[in-house]
């Protein structure tokens, strides 16, 4: 006799719960990678230089952001990449497929990584170093700030479902990632800093900038003008990038194809 599938949200906070209890079974192995992990993140990206307009701290703050970003992201849902990988690369997507869910929620379920949850702590370390040596941001600073996080972790789940949906033709590549991490590192700096032209693209094309810049800017108290166009172009990224993730999976034609 079968039981009902748990609910989503059910489903998805169960696959936490065993990623994190499955790392726990190893409990020096897991808490030494996540003290590497976020000493390692916290030295790297403390290290950042100021920027003409920019002091320390604020330059500082665009990194805290991108790194509290990237801590959600890669724990919470870059891992459907390696996923979508392996299983296209052995022929066993279909098994995914067969599931009484999503796909997509399905591989979120399968791909939360809780040692990469050490990123988020270095970006948190990193961001209460950055806002302390600042003026404390207002309320309205705050929830826009937070508004364009969110904004900010949809372009980072843009990104996987491009790069997951490209696995599907590209098999058995594993650069894909790199070529993500290349488009960016263009977040972790001052929007500024570019030309106007390259600016918009930033912003409104590929919406780089709305991963950390502007969300720093908001935080800041002097939001970028151009945020009112990277807003709507961020949802608009992520509606193509889910349309494109569904017609690559599509072509998806099993082991014995």
């Amino acid at each position: 006799m079968t039981g009902r599938p748990l609910p989503r949200g059910r489903l998805l906070v169960q696959a936490v719960k065993v990623s994190f209890a499955a790392r726990a079974a190893y409990r020096g192995d897991f808490l030494l990678s996540l003290l590497v992990t976020i000493l390692f993140e916290a030295v790297i990206y403390g290290t950042g230089a100021s920027f003409p307009g920019w002091s320390m701290a604020e330059a500082l703050l665009i990194q805290a952001i991108f790194l509290v970003a990237r801590g959600i992201a890669y724990p919470g849902f870059f891992g459907i990449v390696w996923t979508v990988f392996e299983q296209v690369r052995e022929g066993t997507f279909e098994l995914t497929l067969l599931r009484p869910r999503s796909p997509l929620v399905v591989l979120l379920a399968q791909s939360f990584d809780a040692p990469g949850f050490g990123r988020f702590l270095g970006g948190a370390a990193l961001l209460a170093y950055a806002l302390a040596r600042l003026p404390a941001p207002g309320p309205g600073s705050v929830l826009l700030g937070l508004l364009l996080l969110g904004l900010s972790l949809l372009v980072l789940f843009s990104f996987v479902l491009i790069m997951a949906g490209v696995l599907f033709v590209w098999v058995g590549n594993s650069r894909v990632q790199d070529v993500m991490e290349s488009i960016t590192v263009f977040a972790q700096y001052p929007s500024s800093i570019y030309g106007r032209a390259f600016q918009v693209v930033l912003g409104a094309v590929i919406p780089v900038t709305m991963i950390a810049s502007l969300p720093a800017q908001a935080l800041l108290g002097r939001p970028e003008p151009l945020t009112a166009v990277a807003a709507p172009a961020s949802a608009a990224f992520f509606g193509l990038s889910f349309a494109f993730w569904r017609a690559m999976m599509k072509r998806y034609s099993g082991g014995g194809g």
